[in-house]
């Protein structure tokens, strides 16, 4: 995998503002019909802000396809639940995590909808924002 730029990482970031404001109505759960004879499986609807942001993450290369996702399943759990490993979490490491998130969706129905109502989302977009103030700022000059 290349290494994250600055350009992916400000792509993205502006959706953390929505998604912060939005709390837990980033989308509509679909219940199934209670009508006898229609077959339907509840289901999530993200909103059009939602919707725009997995469109960037794969746009703007945040959805990587040379990563063995299934495998690092227990490796994303792990970093999920160990209190402190997101906030220290490097740009990569966050790179992982939004493709086992997104590509994991795909089989676990409802998966991102509860990413987005635990608030992980809202903690990588954070920790990605760190990374990115703490590239803007001045580096301290190297003495040989």
């Amino acid at each position: 995998m290349s290494p994250i730029t600055d350009e992916q990482i400000d792509a993205i970031l502006p959706y953390l503002d929505h998604f912060e404001a939005a709390g837990p109505s980033y989308g509509i759960r679909y219940e199934p019909s209670s009508d006898p004879n229609v077959i339907t499986l509840p289901r999530f609807r993200f909103d059009e802000t939602a919707g725009a942001f997995f469109r960037a993450l794969y746009d703007h290369g945040w959805i990587a396809t040379d990563f063995d996702w299934g495998g690092w399943i227990d490796a994303a759990q792990q970093l999920t639940e160990t209190p402190g490993a997101i906030e220290a979490a490097d740009a990569e490491t966050i790179r992982k995590l939004l493709t086992t998130h997104v590509r994991y969706d795909r089989f676990c129905d409802d998966h991102l909808a509860v990413v987005f109502a635990e608030g992980h989302m809202v903690r990588l977009l954070r920790r990605l924002r760190a990374i990115r103030e703490t590239r803007l700022s001045p580096q301290p000059a190297r003495t040989p």
